[in-house]
């Protein structure tokens, strides 16, 4: 009798070699690597620690670095179709976006390794800032399913929105090199010359500093804009920061980072499952933390429930 092909199995053994009865079938794990986020010195170190910290009797492990922008939703397509149980985003909130939009509604889940300016989705499923220990939290990780949204057909999984945001990640999409300073410098720069926007929402004329629509609590760097969201409840939490002096501004950011940005007298909540916005000009968004210029002057948000299989540590 032939012995049986036991490639892609691992045995658990005790010390006396006796078996435990824990056989696991070894998971195709990709992992898709954007040079042009993040510390790219870090990036040139991510294969070795995947050869570290990666459990091997768990998963086989490929990894693709992309070449332009738009390619890790390509590179996701084909892994899709080989049914990959995972495809892992190394990047930013950006790369996150690209991946898991061409997941939503299959069987493949989305891991991530957080390298980039803002890593909102990372922080708010609780993965890990390190990316050693990031890669080494797949291998207890659990699969869950969180909701997903659209905006203008332009899918987000944390935060979309028009107004002060968009415009400052249109400024910031510009510059030569990211990071968390560059970000917070265009915001200072931006702060006092940006004109709040005019628009129609709910039956209401309103001037808005800025509209963001949420799935998770934060955009990134634990910067809570919608504090009260949750990623698979079935609702997008709205918030609207209301013209404001600009003496307001330290402490309307105090509470942006302390969850009670829905305290101020400058801010309106709401929550549902879809929104419409309307305007006299096209308008400017940002999805994730991406720019994109529309042809319309309106907006329609909606979300889709438990549509994305995540991995969470």
């Amino acid at each position: 009798m032939p012995n049986p092909d036991l490639s892609g199995y691992w045995i658990s053994t005790d010390c006396f070699g006796k078996i435990t009865h824990k056989i696991v079938s070894k998971q195709d794990i990709l992992f898709i690597i954007n040079p042009n986020s993040g510390n790219r010195k870090a990036k040139s170190e991510i294969p070795q620690l995947i050869e570290n910290q990666l459990d091997k009797r768990l998963f086989n492990p490929k990894i693709i670095q992309t070449e332009y922008a738009g390619h890790a939703s390509k590179i996701t397509e084909d892994a899709v179709k080989k049914q990959f149980e995972i495809v892992v985003a190394i990047g930013g909130d950006g790369t996150v976006n690209e991946i898991a939009k061409v997941t939503v509604g299959t069987g493949t889940s989305v891991g991530i390794i957080p390298m980039g300016s803002g890593n909102g989705l990372a922080r708010e499923l609780g993965i890990s800032m390190t990316p050693s220990k990031a890669i080494g939290q797949l291998n207890q990780a659990s699969r869950i399913k969180i909701d997903s949204c659209e905006i203008n057909d332009n899918p987000f999984f944390c935060t979309a929105g028009i107004g002060f945001d968009a415009h400052c990640a249109e400024v910031f999409s510009k510059l030569s090199s990211r990071g968390l300073r560059n970000y917070i410098k265009v915001g200072l720069q931006e702060y006092w010359k940006y004109k709040p926007l005019q628009i129609s929402f709910a039956g209401l004329d309103y001037q808005v500093f800025s509209m963001t629509f949420a799935n998770a609590r934060q955009f990134g760097n634990d910067a809570l804009v919608a504090p009260s969201a949750t990623i698979d409840d079935g609702f997008i939490d709205c918030t609207i920061l209301n013209p404001h002096p600009f003496l307001a501004a330290p402490l309307l950011i105090g509470q942006l980072f302390n969850g009670t940005l829905p305290d101020s007298q400058y801010v309106e909540a709401f929550r549902g499952k879809k929104f419409t916005v309307n305007s006299e000009k096209n308008f400017l968004i940002h999805y994730d933390g991406e720019p994109m210029q529309l042809n319309t002057n309106e907006l329609k948000i909606k979300v889709f429930e438990k549509s994305l299989n995540v991995m969470m540590p």
